[in-house]
């Protein structure tokens, strides 16, 4: 085999890739020749930004690393954005590129697609970023990829191969296995902790993308305490909202920070408490009780809080471990953990802005259960994200640690390739629309079925009150695509116009209906 074709035969026969997400171009052909002779899906989006959040929608949705097959310099540089997303959500992505012939690395004489140290410029948003000379490198950095993504906080990983390295000839690779263990919080932190949540009496539970997978054990723990339950975006759904303890995704309403920061006990499981899931300009969390923190990661263990009781550890695993403790304990529960519960999600519902409610209110009626959600940086979204019920794990995308305009179409695909069975919903503004729109001929290429609605707002209408808020002068905010619906049809979709609840009500019904792509355009005054 050529070098191309040793690596994709590796991951498809060692690592059960079947999808891969990437644009052929005369740099990559060898990549784009073992694709075409293992049988992986190949999905060819129009940028490689729709590349790796197609890459990313796919993976949040089947909890396994999104792969992209790219070309060298451009390829690369144009997918650094959806990489950096990952990196910030602590989601699992292969990336493969190829890059210049060696005999030109880091030569300045203007090779096609050439950058100085293509691995140096993607460093500092990858677990790790590696250009390979020598072939007999890379089933070692596959391996040493796929212990990032199962075994540690997993991180988008980089591999570079020089094209003249890709067209060389040799043996099928064989998997080079090493045995890395997830670490395991001691056992004695862990009866301590027990200790200390049964003794709370206004404990509180925040769970974050890093529990994805616990949600049981989440509501086994939360029902034992009796503690309400606060997601970060990542962990939407992984509690299912119609839980009794269930706040939902809520951390940016203050109420709801106040309630933190006055409980007596909090266990933060997997989550950063970041600024984007906070957005209370900046400012940490102020615990007044103690924190139990379980992590992955020994160097997030101490940041933005000193916990009391430091859990190192996976999360599922630690949760199972503490809830075992709580049962030998016989915990009582207080019964005020439901009560809380429930006023904190009336003062998210009063939190935003009242006029998204309704819109928000129809789509949660109307949309079928286990609906795939893809949304974006837009108005609309942000009170979706606060309020919108949401009770399937995996299952809601989103921008949370990057914040970028442009990501839930191509996420959307990737969620529907990843799972043809769900409906899937992908909620967009008229400005980060325009960012990834060519990904909606990739839409009907792949013959995908997903429902966009629209937000139009005439422009960037969150960045034009801040702005107004600041006393600034508007500049480059009000800005048109003219004629969206039009657009979509050019593409191929199924394109509809509403401007009221009712009208939206009735067309995102039929959507749902009927197979294939619908556009639906929110037109707002």
């Amino acid at each position: 085999m050529r070098v191309g074709e040793a690596i994709i035969d590796l991951l498809a026969r060692e690592y059960q890739v079947d999808t891969v997400f990437g644009i052929p171009g005369v740099h990559n052909i060898e990549l784009f020749r073992g694709l075409h002779r293992s049988g992986i899906r190949v999905v060819a989006p129009r940028h490689e930004q729709g590349a790796g959040f197609m890459a990313d929608g796919w993976s949040i949705a089947t909890g396994k690393p999104g792969i992209c097959a790219l070309i060298s310099g451009p390829g690369l540089t144009n997918v650094i954005t959806p990489i950096a997303q990952a990196y910030h959500d602590s989601r699992a992505m292969l990336v493969l590129a190829s890059t210049t012939p060696t005999n030109a690395l880091g030569k300045k004489f203007g090779p096609l697609h050439d950058l100085d140290d293509q691995s140096a410029i993607v460093r500092t948003v990858t677990a790790f970023s590696e250009t390979v000379i020598d072939p007999s490198q890379l089933p070692q950095l596959i391996e040493r990829a796929w212990n990032v993504f199962t075994s540690s906080r997993p991180r988008p990983v980089h591999i570079a191969i020089p094209t003249d390295v890709l067209e060389q000839f040799v043996e099928p690779f064989t998997r080079v296995t090493t045995n890395v263990a997830k670490p395991v919080a001691q056992a004695s932190d862990i009866q301590r902790a027990a200790q200390l949540l049964a003794a709370a009496k206004r404990p509180m539970i925040i769970a974050g993308g890093g529990a994805l997978g616990a949600g049981e054990l989440i509501s086994s723990i939360a029902t034992a305490i009796d503690s309400p339950i606060v997601l970060t975006g990542n962990a939407k759904g992984e509690v299912p909202s119609t839980h009794p303890l269930c706040v939902g995704s809520a951390l940016v309403i203050p109420r709801v920070q106040d309630e933190i920061e006055q409980s007596d006990v909090v266990l933060v499981a997997g989550s950063e408490l970041s600024d984007a899931d906070l957005y209370n300009g900046g400012r940490a969390l102020q615990f007044t009780g103690k924190v139990v923190r379980i992590d992955i990661d020994a160097e997030q263990m101490q940041r933005r809080v000193l916990p009391e009781i430091s859990l190192l550890g996976d999360s599922s695993l630690t949760l199972t471990s503490l809830q075992q403790e709580l049962k030998n304990l016989g915990v009582s529960s207080s019964n005020s953990g439901s009560s809380r519960a429930t006023n904190l999600r009336l003062a998210s519902r009063a939190g935003v802005r009242q006029d998204l409610l309704p819109w928000i209110d129809a789509m949660e009626q109307i949309i079928p259960k286990r609906t795939m959600v893809a949304v974006d940086s837009t108005q609309l979204a942000y009170a979706a994200h606060t309020v919108m019920a949401c009770d399937t794990a995996r299952s809601w995308l989103a921008p949370f640690g990057f914040g970028t305009l442009g990501c839930a179409l191509p996420m959307a695909i990737g969620a529907a390739i990843a799972n043809p069975v769900n409906p899937v919903l992908a909620i967009v503004g008229d400005g980060g629309w325009l960012f990834t729109v060519a990904e909606m001929a990739a839409a009907i290429d792949e013959g995908v079925d997903i429902v966009m609605v629209l937000w139009d707002n005439r422009g960037y209408a969150q960045i034009r009150e801040s702005f107004d808020d600041v006393h600034a002068p508007r500049m480059g905010v009000d800005v048109s695509s003219h004629d969206p619906t039009a657009i979509a049809r050019g593409f191929g979709w199924n394109a509809v116009d509403v401007t009221t609840i009712e009208a939206f009500s009735i067309v995102l019904a039929e959507a749902f209906e009927h197979r294939g792509a619908h556009f639906i355009r929110i037109s707002v005054s």
